[in-house]
């Protein structure tokens, strides 16, 4: 599928009903609006942050792709008054000179979706255009009254949304950006990989509960506890024998171990591979497994994947600490978040 098979189905003028998700609405205007076409954002008191939202984020230099600036159109509080909704909608269409007209109408309301539908339809030529967003298909369709609808599916290449935009659009900004290079990938994998395995993976918990964290983890009075100072930590080198062999080939790899066989924190600082030694210990605590999934997720990016990356922290007012994907990608205008 290329964008030619849209470019039938292009209108000068978008109206577009913006409900509370407002990344179908992108959506539509990236595939359907013709180059210097103007889009109407036809919303209500309800969703005007959101409609607002959007004209921002279209009407951007980067974003604008020879468009116009985003028009707004306000129902106030009338999202299911018919005659309201007809009349706002009419008398802009009779207010255009040329081009031509589209709706989509997979935003808003139902009522509005059916009294802009009549509006539009009641000043409508034979090239209007009215367009629905097949979630569950992905596919944008095109609804004739002489025929069959036409379904156009919207392939990952014909429109990418980065993360930050996606969740821009939901009025959400990243506290910083995420990382896109796995720690210690090899590593990960060889843990993830002796997971299949019950006796290894009782190995790795033996050794890293009551032969790591003894030496490193400091256990406080009221049965809390946390990592040691890093004074500490530097100065704790652990034996490796009663681990699996491809965890100590692996440690190795890394340069972590000692000549006496040892796991060294004072060796794994030496690398820069952590900013601080504490975070290693962190890291083998379960952290791994995060970077083993980003890993996975970096090697099929290029066949199938747009964006990705780890560690999304994404602040939310009224609460102390927001919310965090672990492992979140794009492909085309779909999210996948991953918790591990």
């Amino acid at each position: 599928m290329s964008t030619s098979d849209f470019d039938n189905h292009k209108v000068d003028h978008l109206f577009l009903l913006i409900g509370e998700n407002p990344l179908p609405n992108y959506v539509t205007v990236n595939l359907l609006l013709e180059k210097d076409g103007t889009p109407y954002l036809v919303h209500t008191t309800g969703t005007e942050t959101q409609a607002k939202r959007l004209k921002n984020i279209l009407d951007k230099d980067e974003e604008r792709k020879g468009f116009l600036p985003a028009q707004l159109i306000s129902l106030g509080k009338y999202e299911s008054d018919a005659y309201h909704i007809q009349d706002e909608i009419r008398r802009k269409i009779q207010g255009l000179k040329n081009g031509k007209i589209g709706l989509n109408y997979t935003g808003g309301t139902k009522a509005m979706a059916v009294h802009a539908y009549r509006a539009v339809f009641s000043q409508s030529q034979l090239d209007t255009v009215f367009s629905y967003l097949d979630a569950r298909r992905l596919e944008m369709c095109i609804d004739r009254e002489d025929g069959e609808r036409i379904r156009i599916n919207v392939t990952p290449e014909l429109l990418e949304v980065k993360l930050a935009r996606l969740f821009q659009l939901h009025g959400l900004e990243l506290k910083q950006k995420p990382t896109q290079q796995a720690q210690l990938p090899k590593l990960a994998t060889e843990l993830a990989n002796i997971f299949k395995e019950e006796s290894k993976a009782k190995q790795w918990f033996d050794w890293f509960y009551n032969v790591f964290r003894e030496q490193a983890y400091k256990n406080k009075s009221n049965g809390g506890g946390e990592w040691k100072s890093k004074t500490s930590l530097l100065e704790v080198s652990t034996p490796l024998e009663k681990l699996p062999q491809e965890i100590i080939s692996a440690f190795k790899a890394e340069n972590f171990v000692t000549p006496e066989n040892k796991l060294s924190l004072q060796q794994v600082e030496k690398t820069g591979t952590f900013k601080e030694i504490k975070h290693f210990c962190k890291w083998l605590d379960g952290l791994w497994l995060e970077h083993y999934v980003l890993e996975q997720v970096k090697n099929i990016a290029d066949k199938q994947i747009e964006d990705y990356g780890l560690n999304f922290e994404i602040p939310i007012k009224g609460t102390r600490d927001g919310f965090e994907f672990d492992v979140s990608f794009t492909r085309g205008y779909q999210l996948f978040a991953i918790s591990c």
